[in-house]
């Protein structure tokens, strides 16, 4: 029996998630909390429920419910037990509402053809197949009987009928007549079964093979009654009351309702020559025998032959119905086991029933197929399988074992087996979409819901945290979807989590998106600031920022500044160079780079305060106040050294050796240094031998040059002999005419000079009138 996948109603979209990505972990958060694409693939494949014994209910399974996985607390699921108190039978009627209520059997093998008084009455015939071979023969003996009895009942021509279906079938040799009793190549009309073939279509200028679907019949008969019914309807020119011969009927196939019966034109010519080739025409002559009657005797229906009750099965075209008399000749009603099966006779009229049938005494619903007879155990009918008592008959529902196909099901209190999601009992499961089996201890993508879900041991979906094959794992409170590529504040750990593409909890560095991350080895909490990762494998410390992402190169961090390599993100120590900004500066045992007068390794070197940068060439030193020399590697010379074309003396301390007068110093590079007892002096000076002032800057202890900011003023310092300027001055670069005061300051606003009052420019200086 071929399968028919059920399509199940969607579930309505469940709540979501309470766990949300924090705001701070910013655009590396995946765009949603739950995994979003099917992911079972990755973890492994879903498996359905074996057949479940009560006994032993408390085996281990994969998912431990309530185990704590290093320092992570795996929630309990509220999880119990599944009921597997298998179901019973279905005690209301629901045979009213089936796809299939009972109905009247019109067509069951064994039934006699007897016909009540006043219509056409019982067929007897013994026609002679004229020079047949003996496919036709067969084939012929295989359906004459009911192509007859159709004929008689639809007034159709038994000749045609029988020739059409030996000629559309290949004399009952065909797939679609082996295996559905199709004997016209009729497509599936929506109800019952069928069977699926090959077939070509034409569409698209050509024609292409594909699969298609095609009506499946329990008997020949079903067929030749399609054929009938379609004659009918279609070509009612063709039937007996408009066509006074099979010739006819056969030439009146070209006009019918919607059109002809077949493309080719030589159709009917075909079906006349077989009808006389092998006097199909016989069966068009089959007598009738009036003699049957139906007779009310003492509170019972009789059906007599002449003087002589009939038995058994019959048909009775009076109301198109079968009926059985019992070898009293009583009309059966109700139940009735006729040869170990069990039939069902109407309680009023007797007529054999189909379908769904409620059997009030015994409070069970009860199937009879196409033959009347009660079927039992698994059942498809009209698409849904059902499953019926082995020994009663009785529609089960509820839980219920296939041992035989090793699975558990599930049956509505329709009766019908579950496929996909279902709500029992307080728990969401999942039932094969083919199989019906219970799906346990495995992943399952729900693609209607974008999401992909746990079901435990006892087929139950999980919620909350749990340990799964010895990973961890987070699903939902409220939808149970798996969180997966996303970030998810833990209210438990007090920390924000990351779930990675197979949904497990991560540990330990990785890499999301453009950024390394690192989440605690016990917790999974993603960690933030200076972290060694020698428990990690790693002999470096590194810096995580707030958002959890590791940083590379130059940081500052809490008013230090840091040094990470910018491929590993390892803080770096020592001497290291920055190139972008061409500078060499050194960093401590902390990672800290640092500023001044520094020892290491046994040498004196002196670092930019405010860049860090390490200092060559002459420099005055803050800490002490005297001039150095710094060699191209940054150490402080000592002793005699010969700098340029001078020689000069310094102590061990680098510091440089002077006589105690007051004198200026030109460096070997140009800079102008003020000596005093050795000290070199910063800040305003007088050169009274050369009557100015002058200003040497407090951190280099240099002779400054052209405009300066000194304690909120501006000054101007000749560019050659850095003597202080008052007075009217251009400063060409910038287009402007100021005025410094006689403390060298620059002016702003109104001012009288000379006797005159100027306007300056409160921000540039620039007088805006001269």
């Amino acid at each position: 029996m071929v399968e028919k996948n059920n399509d199940n109603s969607k579930l309505k979209k469940a709540y979501i998630a309470s766990g949300i990505a924090l705001a701070s972990i910013g655009a590396t958060a995946a765009n949603a909390d739950n995994a979003q694409a099917d992911t079972t693939a990755t973890t492994q494949p879903t498996t359905n429920k074996n057949v479940i014994d009560n006994s032993n209910q408390q085996q281990a399974t994969p998912t431990q419910e309530t185990n704590t996985y290093k320092s992570i607390t795996v929630q309990p699921n509220e999880t119990t037990n599944t009921n597997y108190n298998y179901g019973g039978n279905i005690t209301n009627d629901v045979s009213s509402t089936s796809s299939a209520p009972a109905k009247n059997a019109t067509n069951v093998s064994g039934a006699n053809n007897a016909m009540a008084a006043g219509t056409s009455g019982s067929v007897t015939y013994n026609p002679q197949l004229a020079s047949a071979p003996a496919n036709v023969t067969n084939f012929v003996n295989a359906i004459s009987k009911d192509a007859v009895r159709v004929a008689n009942e639809y007034g159709v021509y038994a000749s045609m009928m029988i020739a059409q279906a030996g000629l559309e079938s290949a004399w009952g040799q065909s797939t679609l007549a082996t295996k559905g009793h199709n004997l016209f190549g009729v497509k599936y009309r929506g109800t019952g079964d069928y069977i699926t073939m090959p077939t070509q279509e034409y569409y698209n200028g050509s024609f292409h093979w594909i699969n298609d679907k095609f009506q499946k019949y329990d008997s020949y008969y079903g067929s030749l009654v399609g054929y009938a019914q379609l004659i009918q309807k279609n070509y009612p020119n063709s039937t007996r009351a408009k066509a006074s011969s099979y010739q006819q009927a056969a030439q009146n196939l070209r006009h019918g309702v919607y059109g002809t019966y077949a493309t080719d034109p030589g159709y009917a010519s075909k079906l006349t020559n077989l009808i006389q080739s092998y006097g199909f025409a016989a069966y068009d002559k089959a007598t009738t025998n009036s003699a049957v009657k139906e007779k009310y005797e003492n509170g019972a229906w009789y059906l007599y032959n002449g003087n002589k009750k009939m038995t058994g099965l019959q048909y009775l075209s009076t109301g198109n119905k079968v009926v059985y008399y019992a070898n009293d000749g009583k009309m059966v009603h109700g139940q009735k086991n006729i040869n170990g099966k069990w039939y069902y006779f109407d309680d009023r009229s007797g007529a054999m029933q189909t379908g769904f049938k409620y059997i009030a005494s015994q409070k069970k619903n009860v199937y009879y197929n196409a033959q009347g007879q009660m079927l039992y155990g698994q059942q498809k009918i009209n698409g849904q399988w059902y499953l019926f008592d082995k020994n009663s008959g009785a529609m089960k529902y509820g839980w219920q074992k296939i041992p035989e196909q090793n699975k558990t099901v599930y049956y509505t209190e329709k009766g019908q087996m579950v496929h996909g999601q279902k709500y029992i009992n307080g728990h969401w499961y999942y039932f094969d979409d083919k199989s019906g089996a219970e799906v346990v201890s495995t992943f399952k993508w729900i693609p209607e819901q974008n999401k992909t879900v746990y079901y435990n041991s006892q087929g139950q979906m999980l919620y909350g945290t749990h340990l799964i094959n010895g990973k961890v794992y987070s699903f939902d409170k409220y939808s149970g979807a798996m969180r997966a590529n996303t970030f998810f504040y833990n209210s438990e750990t007090k920390g924000t989590q990351y779930y990675d593409s197979k949904g497990q909890l991560v540990f330990g560095e990785k890499r999301i998106g453009n950024f390394w991350y690192l989440f605690d080895k016990n917790t999974g909490n993603l960690l933030t600031g200076f972290q060694n990762l020698k428990d990690y494998g790693q002999n470096k410390t590194v810096y995580y920022n707030s958002k959890g992402q590791m940083l590379y190169g130059q940081q500052k961090i809490n008013g230090h500044w840091y040094f990470f390599d910018k491929n590993s993100g390892a803080m770096k120590y020592g001497f290291q160079r920055i190139e972008d900004q061409k500078k060499t500066v050194y960093y401590n045992n902390e990672g800290h780079m640092i500023y001044g007068l520094q020892k290491i390794n046994g040498n004196l070197y002196y670092f930019n305060k405010s860049s860090g940068a390490m200092t060559t060439g002459w420099s005055y030193v803050e800490n002490d106040g005297k001039l150095h020399y710094f060699d191209k590697n940054g150490k402080s010379v000592t002793g005699t050294v010969k700098i340029g074309n001078n020689t000069y003396q310094f102590n061990l301390n680098g510091d440089l050796i002077t006589d105690n007068n007051r004198h200026q110093f030109l460096s070997s590079d140009g800079k102008w240094f003020l000596l005093e007892n050795g000290k070199v002096l910063t800040g305003w000076q007088t050169i009274k031998d050369q009557n100015k002032t002058v200003y040497y800057d407090k951190n280099s202890g240099n002779m400054l040059y052209g405009q300066q900011y000194i304690n909120g003023h501006w000054y101007l310092f000749d560019n050659a002999s850095g003597a202080m300027k008052t007075g009217w001055q251009t400063i060409k670069d910038q287009n402007k005419t100021v005025y410094y005061n006689k403390q060298g300051q620059m002016v702003y606003g109104k001012q009288v000079i000379d006797g005159k009052t100027y306007t300056f420019n409160e921000k540039s200086g620039a007088v805006s009138k001269f």
